[in-house]
């Protein structure tokens, strides 16, 4: 059954989730880019003054209770659903995974060290995937994946693609939490540009054309964000400050949001190109002529 034509909503929803939690990953870049995180001393309940940019921290809050809110309509309406028994069992994994990344946030709270941020950082990127993969399995060009033999080629390089974009957003975390490790990043950066320019030449040629140009377009803004973050966070003046110039504010938060699309463009791409490859019809075997 298509899941799009009888349950057209289902496919809004989804998509409405993962942007909110995109928004999430962008509102909690921010509260890393003001140094705004121990501004509300208790957690789950955010009391305190609403000094000293405590409104960020807030706000970041408010959208991780949206998402929660969400992640579990989702994951009961996928499986009141027809969706496919994967798509049904990534609900549920993703809504315990949101469950999991506020408890990861609350612990940052009591225990304010890097280790948690940088975990609470990275673990944020795994659920904005799972929620970007339940978006695509629930969609029409997921049920109508077509045989696509240039597709079903590029798997491993696919899958190269993105380990190497989360290692990349692991070393961008460390990066951000700690001050250190800059020329780990940098040298990821490198790695993650040349494979993503590899992947998608190589889809130009199979039905994932359009998503290899978007992975593109996304990796040519992110590096130029990349460049500025560093060019910004490099100076001798900057400071990690609600005070600061909000334009610097937002390229610097904007990197980390990038980054998270960069890594869910190619997490997607994986998921089709591998979709594609069980439907590659396998060649005949070739019947040797009788010699009798």
């Amino acid at each position: 059954m298509d899941v799009h034509a009888s349950h057209p909503w289902l496919g809004v929803t989804a998509g409405l989730t993962a942007g909110l939690m995109l928004v999430l990953i962008l509102a909690g870049g921010f509260v890393t880019s003001t140094a705004t995180g121990d501004t509300i001393p208790t957690w789950p309940y955010s009391w305190g003054s609403y000094e000293g940019g405590a409104w960020v921290e807030w706000a970041h809050r408010a959208v991780a209770g949206l998402v929660l809110l969400a992640s579990a309509a989702l994951a009961i309406g996928v499986q009141r659903s027809s969706a496919p028994d994967a798509a049904r069992r990534l609900a549920w994994l993703a809504f315990a995974a949101v469950v999991i990344q506020a408890l990861i946030g609350g612990l940052r709270i009591h225990m304010p060290k890097a280790t948690v941020a940088i975990v609470h950082a990275v673990f944020a990127q795994i659920v904005f995937c799972s929620m970007a993969a339940i978006v695509l399995m629930v969609s029409r060009a997921w049920r109508e994946t077509d045989a696509d033999p240039e597709a079903a080629a590029a798997r491993k390089l696919a899958v190269v693609t993105t380990a190497f974009a989360f290692l990349q957003l692991v070393a961008g975390a460390v990066t951000r939490h700690t001050g250190a490790g800059l020329e780990v990043h940098l040298a990821g950066a490198v790695l993650v540009l040349v494979h993503v320019t590899l992947l998608g030449s190589r889809l130009m040629n199979s039905r994932l054309r359009k998503g290899g140009l978007a992975l593109l377009t996304l990796m040519a803004v992110q590096v130029v964000l990349g460049l500025a973050s560093w060019a910004i966070t490099r100076a001798p003046s900057f400071v990690r400050s609600v005070e600061a110039p909000k334009a610097q504010l937002v390229v610097v938060t904007l990197h980390v949001a990038v980054g998270a699309s960069v890594l869910a463009a190619c997490w997607l791409l994986v998921l089709r190109c591998f979709r594609a490859s069980r439907a590659v019809p396998q060649p005949a075997p070739v019947l040797e002529p009788n010699r009798a």
